[in-house]
């Protein structure tokens, strides 16, 4: 039909969309509206040709196969503006918001499609985008436009970011507010490029040597990805840390239509920290410390260019001005002040968990990334089948307050972890922070997303809850 009716096979796709809507009994209307929308910049002909074989492919499919399809499709009259978007996307799009205007990477799936949606509308809000001969040098990039004053991000899989572990201590040291975007998948090393995993909690939470502030969120939703892509910036700029934002291959590449009113970008709020104003520089009188001692361990932080905000940064320890030094009660003072961060993140920021479902369960089913979409609709059925069921997501990895995650998990009747690995990582954090072990663990570990008659069949398996 693309061939006779429209002259070019390249329409087989909008055969296949008028076939479908024509077994469905779907509105044709709302078919040549979509088809009108996508290709009226190609000109009247495209659209024409597209409508065409559109039309012939709805008539035939309804006529030949309609009558014995028992599913129909009715339009909404009203329908709500809605968009299809995967996790990656929605990250770009909430880097977008945030201001983000410097990306560098270099290309590793499933991360890739972070900078490609980004680099799609660098050039309509000023973003600058380079890729970069390799891991290292794209994390470097970053910390260089993010030391500048620029809102500046990374991205890569678990086998890249092992390439940028060096320079990412660089950042914690240095107090440069950067954000990486970690998207795993199967390792190690080349390990599954194509198929998903969550292998890389616990080495983004240990990642690089020595000790200093670590601030990981976990979304397991798209829209939790895009708030996650504005809040990283406001984190790392507010505590003057890297923000890793931890995802995977199945989130990423996770094809959802969404409300668009869940991506307000009027709610999106700026938080670029304890930033210096060039009125306070012209009234210094005395030198600028970039690393001043404070309650909060967050330094009053100025944009180099100014002549009274001439500081030296290093890897190294240092003093209040950036000075190297080894100096015991320097290094002290340094080291207490950066890790008070942590305590003020965890006090001020961090999330709790998130519940799905009823507040109180009989089986609570705990878990994060994307695999609690899977674990919310196995819950969904159990409850329909008499046993409430629940569902934990913990949302930000680190800093945890310890005392609130220990009280929401003494709480849980049967406490049962699902997650994608084999050493069952998210339960290590929980029992590292509450000391409890989870009732039940149920792992996968062959690339393959959990779907929900997995988790039923699991748990059914391997616990008895009296009803």
């Amino acid at each position: 039909m693309a061939e006779e009716i429209g002259g070019h096979r390249i329409m087989m796709n909008t055969a296949a969309l008028g076939a479908t809507a024509g077994i469905t009994q779907y509105n044709f209307e709302r078919i040549a509206d979509v088809i009108e929308s996508n290709f009226k910049r190609k000109g009247t002909d495209t659209v024409n040709n597209n409508l065409k074989v559109a039309q012939a492919a709805y008539d035939y499919a309804a006529e030949n196969y309609g009558s014995d399809f028992e599913w129909t499709l009715e339009a909404l009259p009203n329908p709500p503006k809605r968009m299809l978007l995967n996790g990656n996307q929605a990250i770009g799009m909430g880097a977008i918001g945030a201001g983000c205007k410097f990306i560098s990477t270099y290309p590793m799936t499933p991360a890739s499609t972070v900078t490609e949606y980004i680099a799609a509308h660098a050039r309509k809000f000023g973003i600058v985008q380079k890729e970069t001969e390799d891991e290292l040098a794209a994390i470097l990039f970053a910390i260089g436009a993010a030391h500048t004053g620029v809102r500046a991000m990374t991205a890569s899989s678990g086998g890249g970011f092992c390439l940028m572990v060096e320079a990412y201590g660089l950042a914690a040291m240095t107090e440069t507010p950067l954000v990486i975007v970690e998207v795993a998948r199967g390792g190690p090393s080349t390990g599954l490029p194509t198929r998903t995993e969550q292998s890389d909690l616990q080495f983004v939470l240990h990642a690089s040597h020595g000790e200093f502030p670590r601030i990981v969120t976990a979304p397991g939703t798209v829209e939790q990805c895009f708030e996650a892509g504005y809040r990283a910036f406001n984190l790392a700029e507010k505590y003057q840390t890297p923000v890793i934002i931890l995802s995977d291959l199945f989130l990423s590449n996770q094809m959802r239509t969404v409300d668009v009113d869940a991506f307000d970008f009027h709610k999106i709020q700026i938080d670029r920290g304890q930033m210096v104003s060039t009125e306070q520089l012209d009234s210094l009188s005395g030198p600028y410390e970039r690393h001043a001692i404070t309650d909060s361990g967050i330094s009053p932080r100025a944009i180099p260019g100014h002549p009274n905000a001439v500081y030296i940064s290093t890897g190294d320890e240092h003093s209040e001005r950036g000075w190297i030094t080894e100096e015991s009660d320097i290094r002290n003072r340094q080291m207490e002040k950066r890790m008070r961060k942590q305590d003020t993140a965890a006090a001020e920021d961090m999330r709790m968990p998130v519940v799905w479902g009823p507040a109180t369960a009989d089986v609570s089913l705990v878990t994060f990334g994307s695999t609690v979409g899977p674990c919310v609709e196995a819950a969904e059925m159990m409850t329909a089948d008499g046993q409430t069921t629940n569902v934990l997501q913990l949302l930000d990895m680190s800093p945890i307050d310890e005392d609130k995650l220990t009280e929401i998990i003494t709480g849980l009747k049967t406490m049962i972890v699902i997650e994608m690995n084999f050493t069952g990582q998210l339960t290590q954090v929980i029992r590292q922070y509450t000391g409890r072990k989870p009732d039940v663990l149920i792992r996968k570990y062959d690339g393959r997303a959990f779907t929900p008659a997995e988790i039923v069949r699991a748990v059914r398996d391997k616990v008895v809850v009296n009803v």
